[in-house]
């Protein structure tokens, strides 16, 4: 008898696993990723690209309707659909989480929300079913050789890797067995996607990646169910499989697997302290730091200089702005607005302030050099020139929010409800908080459901 797939082995132990194998701390982060997740979720829906996708699904399913809220408005739509809209609201404005596959709650958070809502599951399911979409997401990513070698091939994780996740935790809530927990995952497989092209003109695509990947998910678990079959070796087949296709000699398909059951991936998550890309945090973290621990000011500074790799100045060296993902991957707009406004808050990026006269100045002053050798998780250094011709450096190592260096629950707390309150209002945030707290303890999803709709 052939031995089991990689995909057998993760849906054989997904599907069997149960709320009360999952340890404390999986279910402290299930919760702490979701309020996340729903927060920037419901604020996305405001954005130009939510709004254009949900205005794209209303002309594929001929209208509204259906058993899943869209977050942020007072829509509802079969939970594909609403998976697609709140994936994209999720990734609208770059404050979702990072890890795993990159962005792992703007996809598993609304494929499992939207199925959830559906068959109103309880609390104890929707846990489940987080830990186990997070940590297919991960898993699936490192057996892809990594973020970095996955991405630097020009595949955007979220979507390619992101859509595996998002089928584990929609399988997970319908309760799928061995079997057909395998076949949604390599239904989902075989429509994986997303690629870095957007980068060069800010385009839209980005977000949509994340709407895309829990649509996919939902669907193929959906299928799943009714009988579809898909293929059982997805990931390690030689020829047309995930691995082989998307990854070539930097796959490590045995990571798939590491420490599967024992180490949850959910736990390597990490929350964003500041509204754009993460490559940007420990640049901006550290200019933040001089700027208050050395009592610098924005006047005081001749020039910043950013000692990176690469590919720091191909994602990051942009000087034209003109869309808000050219601001969120731009390290002379973030640090400008930090150096100006000693913040890096939703208000410096809502609207653009590429016009504002002490950003524009600011911009050309920093500098971004290839001049490191990074490894995959490596930080630039930052250089900072005084008018007086005193010099600071700081490097960053560690940026605040990682895994590693995580953020606590108060200012988790914080940022989700400056977030989420100019939208659902106060008294609604208050009670989705304590649902979430209590999730264990909630016989129905669809209470909270009810509250992530436009107050």
């Amino acid at each position: 008898m052939a031995s089991p797939s990689l995909t057998e082995r993760l849906a054989d132990f997904w599907s069997r696993a149960r709320y009360d194998d999952l340890p404390a701390p999986v279910v402290a982060m299930a919760k702490r990723a979701l309020l996340d997740t729903l927060a920037v979720g419901v604020r996305g829906a405001d954005s130009d690209a939510a709004a254009a996708t949900r205005r794209g699904i209303a002309a594929m399913v001929g209208g509204e309707g259906g058993s899943a809220t869209v977050w942020g408005t007072r829509a509802r739509l079969p939970p594909a659909a609403a998976a697609l809209a709140n994936g994209t609201a999720a990734h609208a404005y770059e404050f979702d989480d990072f890890g795993g596959c990159g962005h792992s709650g703007a996809v598993v958070v609304p494929a499992v929300a939207a199925l959830a809502e559906r068959l109103g599951a309880d609390g104890r399911r929707v846990i489940l079913a987080l830990a186990a979409g997070y940590d297919i997401a991960a898993r699936i990513t490192e057996g892809a050789g990594g973020y970095r070698a996955h991405n630097d091939r020009g595949w955007h994780s979220t979507g390619t890797c992101g859509t595996f996740g998002a089928a584990a935790g929609a399988a997970l809530i319908l309760g799928l067995d061995a079997q057909q927990f395998c076949s949604a995952l390599g239904i989902a497989g075989s429509f994986a996607g997303g690629v870095w092209a957007f980068l060069a003109d800010g385009a839209m695509t980005k977000r949509f990646h994340a709407g895309r990947a829990a649509e996919n998910g939902v669907s193929a678990a959906l299928l799943a169910e009714a009988g579809l079959v898909g293929p059982r070796a997805i990931l390690d087949a030689g020829w047309g499989g995930f691995y082989s296709t998307y990854s070539g000699s930097a796959a490590t398909p045995e990571a798939t697997v590491a420490e599967l059951g024992s180490e949850f991936r959910i736990l390597r998550s990490g929350f964003k302290p500041y509204p754009c890309c993460r490559g940007l945090h420990s640049s901006i973290e550290a200019l933040l730091d001089i700027m208050g621990q050395d009592r610098v000011a924005a006047a005081d500074i001749e020039r910043v200089i950013v000692h990176g790799a690469e590919r720091t100045v191909r994602q990051f060296a942009k000087y034209r702005i003109g869309t808000l993902l050219d601001a969120q991957f731009s390290l002379p707009y973030s640090l400008a607005v930090a150096a100006v406004h000693g913040r890096a808050t939703m208000d410096e990026y809502l609207p653009l302030q590429s016009a504002h006269p002490g950003i524009a100045e600011f911009m050309p002053r920093v500098e971004i050099v290839a001049d490191r050798e990074l490894g995959p998780t490596g930080e630039p250094d930052l250089e900072v020139r005084g008018l007086s011709g005193e010099t600071w450096r700081r490097h960053v190592s560690l940026p605040r929010g990682g895994w590693t260096r995580p953020l606590d629950d108060t200012f988790l707390l914080q940022k989700a409800e400056r977030t989420a309150v100019s939208v659902i209002g106060g008294a609604t945030f208050s009670t989705l908080r304590t649902r979430i707290e209590e999730l264990e303890r909630v016989a129905d999803f669809r209470e909270v459901g009810a509250l992530l709709g436009a107050g």
